[in-house]
């Protein structure tokens, strides 16, 4: 019988030893390089808000403290909520405010970012899962309050996360993506946004979405003018993995004749149709629901630019209304058939401005 050396025992057992090492890092998932990619968190209502993110304007007071107060009312006390100003005078100021509707004040982080802003906050950043901020990279954005709005998120990562935002390689607003658990959301609306920096194809865009998350890409639209040109939750909204609802312009028009449409209804329309069929045949089960565009096509009478939370009890939407009874009540009636509690929030002072309730807040986390 052959006995192997001293030596070559030596070799046998480092060898073994260093392959053993390698199966143990590779089952615990450790060998090579980690998976960078962030995920969104979720617009849906899949779990209970643990954060949001607003922007306060002083000036801004006539417009949107209506919601702010109405919102804060209604919304759970354990909800942090960060809120952006430019000076800590401007916070001091929605103290008092809050105070006096009588809303608590516990709940609220002020965050100084030193610069104007608008009161959008949705437009600047996007929030990821494990307490983090995307932010796009920084580009020309005009003077005053909406170039302030690019300080934001590195104001709120750093005052909240104590950290740096991540820099995204694509130029987008926050409105221009929504997420699902499993899927991230984004439209042909980000071919025109990248347009001058370089590849602006769907497919190239596409593929750095793939890239920036792990959750799957659904594109909606093949290229500018398919889908409507606008923030994708002022048209649709994931409510989870198989349902989504889109707005529905002639059902708009039909129990709201009243209301002054941009006349271009069934270019509009169209636009609808085409996410909803497209969201079809991807799966999901597609309600519709009414909207309007309104003159210009800035402004929508929306109802897919909501807030939504979830309790023991199940889902709820903080449902952005309009003070248009028929249209109002539809989409209230809509979403409690979707097994949804509905709590209202009158947006009728800001929503003039091209944006809605979903627009002015910011979902950070969700338990």
């Amino acid at each position: 019988m052959h006995t192997a050396s001293p030596v070559a025992r030596l070799v046998a057992g480092t060898v073994a030893g260093a392959l053993v090492s390698v199966l143990v890092v590779m089952a615990l998932g450790l060998l090579g390089p980690a998976d960078s990619r962030h995920r969104l968190v979720p617009e849906d209502a899949s779990g209970h808000l643990r954060r949001i993110a607003i922007h306060y304007v002083p000036a801004m007071d006539r417009r949107a403290l209506p919601v702010w107060r109405e919102l804060f009312a209604k919304l759970p006390a354990d909800v942090a909520v960060a809120v952006a100003v430019e000076r800590p005078q401007d916070y001091a100021r929605f103290e008092a405010r809050m105070r006096e509707a009588g809303v608590a004040l516990e709940r609220f982080q002020p965050v100084v970012v030193g610069r104007q802003l608008t009161t959008w906050s949705r437009d600047r950043m996007a929030a990821l899962e494990g307490d983090g901020v995307l932010a796009p990279p920084r580009v020309a954005a005009g003077t005053g309050p909406r170039a302030g709005d690019w300080e934001a998120p590195f104001a709120i990562a750093r005052d909240v996360y104590h950290a740096q935002p991540a820099i995204a390689e694509l130029v987008f607003e926050g409105g221009d993506l929504a997420a699902s658990r499993s899927f991230v959301f984004a439209d042909a609306n980000l071919i025109g946004r990248n347009l001058g920096r370089g590849d602006a194809t769907r497919a190239h865009l596409e593929g750095v979405l793939r890239r920036t998350f792990s959750q799957e890409v659904i594109w909606l639209g093949d290229a500018r003018g398919d889908v409507p040109e606008h923030h994708i939750m002022m048209y649709m909204v994931p409510l989870d993995d198989r349902r989504a609802l889109v707005g529905d312009v002639r059902l708009g028009q039909k129990l709201a004749p009243e209301v002054t449409a941009d006349p271009a209804i069934e270019a509009h329309a169209a636009r609808f149709d085409r996410v909803a069929a497209q969201l079809a045949a991807r799966g999901f089960a597609v309600t519709r629901i009414p909207v309007v565009v309104l003159p210009g096509a800035g402004s929508y009478v929306t109802y897919t630019n909501a807030l939504f939370d979830r309790d023991a009890l199940g889902p709820i939407v903080y449902l952005p209304t309009y003070r248009i009874p028929a249209l109002d009540r539809a989409a209230a009636d809509s979403y409690t058939a979707l097994g949804y509690r509905v709590v209202p929030i009158d947006v009728s002072t800001v929503y003039t401005l091209n944006g809605s309730l979903g627009c002015l807040v910011n979902v950070m986390a969700r338990s």
